[in-house]
């Protein structure tokens, strides 16, 4: 359901309570929302029911079996289905991956529950650490997060990033991240099989992403270490022995969607890891009894790179020799003030440190940068989150269409003028975009003429091209130079035709509630 350049989403009465559907797909992802969850479950105003998209698209190998963790932890949840949703008519449904037509089939895509008038909301599964194109196309371009009603980030420098790069920018709120919650909390017990299998040992969790290939043009990068370099390290591992390596493999290296060639690499490199007295593996849904509880960790680029950065232990960054990936200024410093390491000598070096006590600088030097850049770790983000979609929900949705035009030329001012906009209650014009800078700062027909840069501040429901000659160029610009939304940006002419055509239904809809209300008179 869509009005005249607005959506029409589901409205709340106030005797009723905020409905909350979780779509559910990935057992890893749950600590992104478990304290989400947990406030929702225990707000009287609030009706959370978990929906199971088993019904899974592409990637199979993040969502396989992952309603086991459901069943382990008690939660109760419901088999996704189109009619289920309906029934359900939520005010707002969190969608778990932000990769719609990868995990999820036509009838429970993010643009479908949108247009049966369901806010979409997104969490972040993994912190946006990565600054090159590629991890930017990750962050900010997915379906999700341009169908987003809310989106919530962990810090208000990566919102910032948002701002300057994702055409929904409006959707997001820097109000932390509920994986935060359940460290601050302490609520998570060690692993009691891997504690065993350590007998007093100290405990170095070794998390590895799975070989990660970008393109920077035509050239194609790795940006994890190459695993020739890990293997070197697992070849003498043992003589480790003070030391006992939980090794925590990211799910995707068993996906057929990987390159072959590494996949095939991976498979050897677990093989010779597994022969290992001080080695197991790592595998359950829920990685944080590992993290929490380790002595030292070693880390790739990982969802978890920043969530290593609070557990108060030494960690080492191993990255790649030949291609260092750029990092976002909300987690640069950071990640900077971990160990830093691109071989198996100095995952040697690291290790035979950490084995003689040189580490504790390096834990306190993390502590320091830690509480400066991470503002909300302070077991409250779930709640938080849960009070912003409340308020949103309540927030009086007005009827009234901002609009933007773009070229302050004859033909804007003549259609402006002609169509009636300023004399419609209705419509709001916000301003008037051109890329002649001499004309910006003047006022026509009341309408102050702006920098196209501008518009990524203003939170407009439509942006009119005024330009009939240029309208593709101008569309190129503020689609792929400013990064606005495509799917608000109209041309001059389909412009025209939808508005007088809702103006003509809205004025017959009006005439006829008048005469409703004589003929009852």
């Amino acid at each position: 359901m869509e009005k005249f350049g607005k959506k029409d989403y589901i409205g709340r009465n106030p005797d009723e309570p905020y409905r909350i559907a979780i779509l559910y797909q990935v057992a890893s992802y749950w600590p992104a929302v478990e304290s989400f969850y947990e406030a929702c479950a225990a707000d009287r105003e609030t009706d959370v029911k978990i929906f199971y998209v088993a019904d899974v698209s592409v990637e199979r190998a993040q969502v396989a079996g992952s309603d086991r963790l459901l069943r382990e932890k008690g939660i109760p949840y419901t088999i996704y289905s189109e009619e289920g949703i309906q029934t359900f008519r939520p005010h707002a449904a969190l969608c778990q991956p932000p990769y719609d037509v990868s995990y999820r089939n036509p009838e429970a895509l993010s643009l479908h529950l949108l247009k049966m008038g369901i806010r979409i909301v997104y969490i972040p599964y993994g912190i946006e650490i990565a600054d090159t194109e590629d991890a930017r196309l990750n962050h900010f371009f997915p379906y999700v997060v341009r169908n987003c009603w809310r989106l919530y980030t962990f810090s208000e420098t990566m919102r910032e990033d948002y701002v300057r790069y994702c055409p929904n920018r409006h959707a997001v709120r820097a109000l932390g991240i509920p994986k935060f919650d359940a460290f601050y909390n302490r609520e998570i017990p060690t692993d009691e099989g891997i504690a065993e299998r350590a007998a007093g040992r100290k405990l170095v969790l070794w998390k590895l992403h799975f070989p990660k290939l970008i393109y920077e043009g035509l050239e194609r990068r790795q940006v994890t270490p190459c695993l020739s370099e890990y293997r070197k390290f697992a070849e003498e591992i043992e003589q480790y022995d003070r030391l006992f390596f939980a090794v925590m493999p990211h799910p995707m290296f068993f996906s057929q969607t990987i390159d072959r060639a590494l996949a095939e690499e991976a498979e050897r490199f677990f093989e010779l890891l597994a022969g290992k007295n001080n080695v197991c593996f790592a595998r359950d849904d829920d990685y944080r009894p590992v993290l929490y509880h380790a002595d030292a960790i070693i880390i790739d680029r990982s969802a978890l790179m920043v969530e290593a950065g609070l557990c108060g232990v030494p960690v080492l960054y191993m990255k790649n020799g030949e291609y260092e990936e750029p990092l976002t200024r909300a987690v640069k410093p950071l990640v900077d003030a971990y160990e830093q390491g691109t071989c198996a000598k100095d995952m040697e070096r690291f290790a035979d440190s950490f084995c003689r006590d040189r580490l504790r600088r390096s834990a306190e030097r993390i502590a320091g940068v830690q509480r400066e850049l991470l503002p909300f770790v302070d077991g409250r983000c779930g709640e938080r989150i849960l009070e912003n979609i409340k308020q949103g929900i309540s927030a009086h949705a007005d009827d009234v269409v901002r609009i933007v035009f773009f070229g302050a030329g004859f033909a804007c001012r003549h259609y402006i003028g002609r169509l009636g906009l300023l004399e419609d209650p209705l419509v709001h014009v916000l301003g008037v975009a051109d890329n002649d800078c001499k004309k910006w700062g003047t006022v026509q027909m009341g309408i102050r003429v702006i920098p196209p840069e501008t518009l990524k501040e203003l939170d407009f429901d439509l942006l009119v091209i005024a330009s009939e000659q240029y309208s593709m160029p101008i569309k190129r610009q503020l689609v792929y130079e400013l990064f606005l939304e495509e799917e608000k940006i109209l041309r001059l002419d389909v412009f025209a035709e939808r508005y007088r055509t809702y103006r003509r239904e809205r004025d017959e809809a009006q005439k006829k509630q008048t005469d409703f209300k004589k003929d009852k008179r």
